[in-house]
């Protein structure tokens, strides 16, 4: 049987219509080409995502077009991401595309959400995979902001391994603030080595979420320069993306 079509393995939850609709025929027939087409959209290392089993995806947050981005390659595994509350007012479209369609858990930032954590724990506790996206809010100017304690939550009770994901280029092709994205830019997305729980809890809270943004910011860091010399310098736009939060920012994660 074809992989697409093992709809129980991939969802043991959703209806085999939505995982057919929504985890198939958009993602991977329509969003990826569109992407493709007018951003140049490249994925790399795919082969870390885990066909079977729990995991968690941690990822940097640059525009609106993130959960996308990201869901794309983990599409057979049907993940559900854990998404503020409030895009259901600022976007009634948008809302109903990443709540709906693409099942978010909506979590409302600042108050501690306990329903939203306990429902991503039950994906990860049911062989499900989560995605979380621990700055809490797009990034304003491109750059890794510091990530919330609450991911490390996800990390300590879903004790499951975390794979880190960096996205680059969509913060140009669509910063915060602007209605609609822009129709050019380069975008590219990674995947890291998965990271087994046991070690981040070994660190600690504040250098456990300093070390999976320092992961992240080096691949985002290594695909703008690939970015900027595959569009000879035109794009991503110079500015505090360029900062390594590495450097810059040693104490994030507190």
């Amino acid at each position: 049987m074809l992989k697409w079509s093992q709809f129980k393995r991939r969802s043991t939850r959703l209806p085999w219509y939505h995982v057919l609709v929504w985890w198939t025929i958009v993602p991977c027939l329509i969003c990826k080409p569109i992407l493709w087409f007018f951003y140049r959209a490249r994925w790399h290392g795919v082969q870390n995502v885990p066909r079977t089993g729990p995991a968690l995806f941690i990822s940097n947050h640059q525009s609106h077009f993130d959960p996308v981005l990201v869901g794309i390659p983990i599409s057979d595994r049907c993940p559900r991401s854990l998404a503020r509350s409030t895009l259901k007012t600022d976007s009634r479209f948008w809302g109903w595309f990443i709540g709906y369609a693409f099942d978010s858990i909506w979590l409302k930032q600042g108050k501690g959400d306990a329903g939203a954590m306990k429902a991503a724990l039950n994906e990860l506790k049911e062989g499900r995979v989560s995605v979380i996206y621990p700055e809490g809010a797009r990034s304003p100017d491109g750059s890794i902001q510091a990530f919330q304690r609450g991911a490390f939550l996800l990390i300590k009770r879903g004790m499951v391994p975390v794979i880190p994901v960096a996205v680059e280029g969509a913060h140009d092709a669509w910063p915060a603030g602007r209605p609609k994205p822009k129709l050019r830019g380069r975008i590219m997305v990674k995947y890291g080595e998965p990271i087994p729980a046991d070690v981040l809890i070994d660190m600690g809270p504040e250098k456990a979420l300093e070390h999976v943004r320092g992961v992240i910011e080096g691949m985002r860091l290594d695909m703008r320069a690939r970015i900027r010399k595959a569009s000879r310098g035109k794009s991503p736009g110079k500015g505090p993306g360029d900062e390594d939060c590495r450097l810059v920012d040693p104490g994030a994660g507190t």
